[in-house]
C-alpha cells in the first residue's frame, strides 16, 4: 500500500503532496517510512515510501510495524498516573520505596528521587545508555544477538556510579528512570508491564500492532531495519558481524531485538497505531480531568538551562518547534529505528513518522530523519492541508 487519502476529490497533483516528501526522505538515504496524519482524532493522509526490506527490494507500507523507541515512555507514564489516580502509587514517595533492596542497591539517588523525579528526568540517576559498556553489549560488537535482555540487566550500568545532581535540581534525559518505572509498575501490581499497558491502553483503544518485542508476541511482520553508519559509530559501540554492511554507510540489523531497551523504548507499532493513541493522549480518553491535567503540568527544575523541551508526565513540548507551532508528543530513536509522534499545537493535526533506520552514536547533525520531519514533512502536511 503506498497511500490513503482521505479525500479523493482533491485533484491527483494535490494528493501527491505528502507522498512527494515521503519520496525526497527515501532520496536522502532512509531506507523505509511510515506516516501517518491525523485532525483530530480522524486519519486525513497515512501512506509509506521506500523499502521494508532493502535487499529484497519490498515496499514499505502504511501498516508495517516498526520500532518505536522512547515513545514507549509514553505508555509507562500514562499506566502509573493510572495507578495513582487509583491510590496504588504517590508521586511524592520515593522510588526506593516501591522495590525491594536487591533491584535497588547501588543506584544513586534512589532513595531520594520520587517519582514524579524520575516521570520528569529530574532524579539525577544516570542513564544506562550513557554507559560505553552498554552501548557495546547492546547496540554494538558486544551483542548476543540472540539473547532477550531481563529487565533488571540494564541497571548493573549505572550501580555504583555518581548521581549527576540532587532531584529536582537539574533535567537530565535518562532511560534508567522508565526502566524503575516499570519495574515499580510490575512490583505493585504484582504483574507484568507488558499485561499492565494491554488491558489498560492497547485493548480499549484496539491498538493491534502495538507490543513489547522479546516479551509478547507480534501481529503482523516487523520491518527489516538498518543503522547508519560512521566512524563515531564504530569507535563508541563496534559493528557486531551479525549487522552486514549492505551499501556504504548503513548496516543491516534486523537480526537484533529491542529486550535491551525494555520500558525505557522496547515497543513495536505501526503509524496508524500511534495517531490513535496521541489522541488519546492528548483527549484523555482513559483517565479522569484532573489527572489528565497533571500530565501536561511543567515543573521546571531548580537549575534551567538553555533546553526548548519542556519534559511533563513522559510526554515533552517543544514550543516554537516550526514556524508558529509548537510540537507536543514524544520521539523515539533504538538501534535500527527512528521515530516521531507530535501534534502541533495550536492547530489539530498529529503528525506520526517512523523510519527503519537508527542514527544513534553515529554523531550525524543535523539528524537526518529530524531534518526531513520538520524541514520536509511538516511543510508538505500543511501544505495538504490547505487544499481542505
Amino acid at each position: 500500500m503506498r497511500s490513503t487519502i482521505s479525500n479523493p476529490q482533491l485533484n491527483a497533483a494535490k494528493n501527491t503532496i505528502i507522498q512527494d516528501a515521503l519520496e525526497q526522505g527515501t532520496a536522502a538515504g532512509i531506507p523505509g517510512l511510515s506516516v501517518s496524519v491525523g485532525i483530530g482524532g480522524e486519519i486525513a493522509w497515512q501512506g509509506a515510501a521506500g523499502y521494508s526490506d532493502v535487499l529484497r527490494q519490498v515496499q514499505a507500507n502504511s501498516g508495517g510495524c516498526f520500532g518505536i523507541g522512547s515513545i514507549t515512555k509514553t505508555f509507562v507514564a500514562r499506566v502509573v498516573i493510572q495507578l495513582v489516580q487509583e491510590g496504588l502509587l504517590d508521586l511524592s514517595r520515593a522510588a526506593a520505596e516501591y522495590l525491594p533492596s536487591e533491584v535497588i542497591t547501588g543506584i544513586p539517588n534512589i532513595n531520594k528521587a520520587t517519582l514524579y523525579n524520575l516521570l520528569q528526568h529530574q532524579s539525577g540517576i544516570p542513564s544506562f545508555e550513557d554507559s560505553g559498556a552498554w552501548i557495546r553489549a547492546a547496540r554494538g560488537e558486544g551483542m548476543a544477538i540472540e539473547r532477550i535482555w531481563g529487565k533488571e540487566e540494564t541497571l548493573v550500568y549505572v550501580r555504583g556510579i555518581p548521581a549527576l545532581f540532587q532531584p529536582g535540581q537539574r533535567y537530565a534525559y535518562s532511560n534508567t528512570n522508565y526502566t524503575l518505572l516499570g519495574l515499580i509498575v510490575e512490583a505493585v501490581t504484582g504483574r507484568e508491564l507488558e499485561k499492565e499497558i494491554r488491558d489498560r491502553i492497547l485493548v480499549p483503544l484496539d491498538l493491534e500492532h502495538t507490543y513489547f518485542e522479546s516479551f509478547e508476541q507480534g501481529v503482523g511482520p516487523l520491518t527489516h531495519h538498518y543503522h547508519f553508519i560512521t566512524p563515531a559509530f564504530k569507535e563508541l559501540a563496534g559493528i557486531h558481524p551479525g549487522c552486514p554492511e549492505i551499501r556504504p554507510g548503513l548496516i543491516e540489523t534486523t537480526a537484533t531485538n529491542l529486550s535491551c531497551e525494555w520500558a525505557a523504548g522496547g515497543m513495536i507499532s505501526t503509524a496508524g497505531d500511534l495517531l490513535r493513541w496521541a489522541h488519546e493522549l492528548r483527549a484523555g480518553l482513559l483517565i479522569d480531568e484532573e489527572f489528565q491535567r497533571l500530565i501536561f503540568s511543567h515543573q521546571p527544575p531548580i537549575e534551567t538551562d538553555s533546553s526548548e523541551v519542556e519534559y511533563m508526565l513522559g510526554v515533552l513540548r517543544i514550543p516554537q518547534y516550526w514556524r508558529e507551532f509548537s510540537a507536543v508528543g514524544h520521539g523515539g530513536a533504538t538501534l535500527g529505528f527512528t521515530a516521531r509522534m507530535f501534534w502541533l499545537e495550536p492547530s489539530e493535526v498529529t503528525v506520526v513518522l517512523l523510519t527503519n533506520v537508527g542514527e544513534m552514536h553515529t554523531g550525524i547533525r543535523p539528524s537526518p530523519t529530524g531534518t526531513f520531519y520538520k524541514n520536509v514533512l511538516l511543510p508538505a502536511v500543511f501544505e495538504y492541508m490547505d487544499t481542505w
